[in-house]
């Protein structure tokens, strides 16, 4: 479980470089296109014993909780 926090946080740490970056360049948080493709990505990547849709359902998950941190991010900058 400790790595799993582990490996969020270092996600979530580039979530929040990449938001700055999106923000500089006028982009929305959420791509539904990206968000797709990550959704495939790990479809692929599966070996089990996860079905691909119980992987998506945690993903959905960490892909808003991404979402949420950048757009937390640009309203702090708006302020």
């Amino acid at each position: 479980d400790r790595r799993i926090v582990g490996l969020l946080n270092r996600r979530l740490s580039t979530v929040s470089q990449i938001g700055r970056v999106k923000a500089k360049l006028g982009l929305k948080s959420y791509s539904k296109s990206r968000t797709a493709e990550i959704l495939r990505n790990i479809a692929a990547a599966n070996r089990g014993p996860h079905t691909a849709a119980q992987l998506r359902r945690i993903y959905r998950a960490v892909v808003a909780a991404s979402v949420e941190l950048q757009d937390r991010q640009t309203a702090k900058r708006k302020r």
